[in-house]
């Protein structure tokens, strides 16, 4: 696969191609790109019908590993593959070294570098990140930061010694998260380490713990962790930030050099009997309302 982007400068919005897909050669999707929001392979209140009647065009999936880390069928679509559902808030859980916890519908499943690599080898998604623990927010404790970071960085050293080694994923992008929280020094730990590789490119990861409660960030809440970390990293490789942002927040992250989101934001507003209604103010700049619908 192959990412272009006409990027001359690291923390600015940019425009770009995602091509050369192993299993669709023909397909190049343009970023900035919206990822189609998944549960279990499949888009959360629409059959596949209504949904061949709103689109015709190929659609990159936004797969998370707590949906189908049950199912092994290979999904014949492109696919990105995320370690946790934006739309689902992280379960607190206990935790254990050298795993990570994913919450199913079956109930807990913790993940080590090696099964979770298994996983990805029988899905095998078009784009995935390495396993991670970026399950912090800005509330964090230093001690629980200090853990993300250890565990982070040996799940990422392993996924990416196994990714090199694979025969199965030698024309697949791994993405490395960075991870950190809110401490800048942190995340130039986590990117200097992410740099030593040849990653396809980067995950914004552990600025929240995702869920509905994501939509209710405004961009001054993370301004400053973002576009600090973008501009640590290179400019012409892919950037993806994951969660439930607001438009509003989404256009901010494109102004700062994001090229991929997912689409979960519609899907939690849905589940909360909730519609998006655009409207234009007095001074001609576009706003948003939720409006509730019965």
């Amino acid at each position: 696969m192959k990412f272009t982007t006409d990027a001359v400068t690291k923390c600015a919005a940019r425009l770009g191609t995602l091509s050369e897909f192993s299993k669709f050669p023909d397909i190049i999707f343009e970023t900035p790109l919206v990822l189609l929001y998944t549960k279990r392979g499949t888009v959360p209140h629409l059959t596949k019908d209504v949904l061949k009647m709103l689109t015709n065009e190929q659609q990159l999936l936004s797969v998370s590993l707590p949906s189908v880390v049950t199912m092994t069928d290979s999904i014949k679509y492109p696919t990105l593959l995320t370690i946790q559902d934006p739309a689902e808030e992280n379960s607190p859980t206990k935790r254990k070294n050298d795993s990570i916890a994913v919450w199913t519908k079956h109930g807990y499943h913790y993940l080590d570098s090696k099964k979770y690599m298994d996983t990805v080898e029988i899905l095998k998604p078009d784009i995935y990140m390495a396993l991670c623990d970026g399950d912090v927010n800005k509330d964090s404790t230093k001690k629980r930061l200090s853990k993300s970071m250890e565990n982070s960085k040996s799940q990422l050293k392993r996924c990416y010694q196994r990714h090199e080694s694979s025969e199965i994923l030698k024309n697949n992008f791994l993405l490395g998260p960075v991870e950190g929280g809110f401490d800048l020094h942190a995340r130039e730990e986590s990117v200097k380490l992410l740099l030593e590789m040849n990653l396809s490119g980067y995950v914004i990861d552990g600025i929240h713990q995702n869920g509905p409660n994501i939509q209710d960030l405004v961009f001054t809440d993370i301004e400053k962790v973002v576009q600090h970390t973008i501009n640590l990293l290179p400019a012409e490789k892919l950037k993806v930030s994951m969660g439930c942002w607001n438009p509003l927040v989404v256009l901010e992250l494109i102004e700062s050099g994001i090229d991929i989101f997912d689409s979960s934001y519609p899907y939690v507003l849905t589940e909360a009997s909730k519609a998006l209604t655009l409207i234009r103010n007095n001074d001609e700049q576009d706003v948003f309302n939720m409006q509730k619908s019965y």
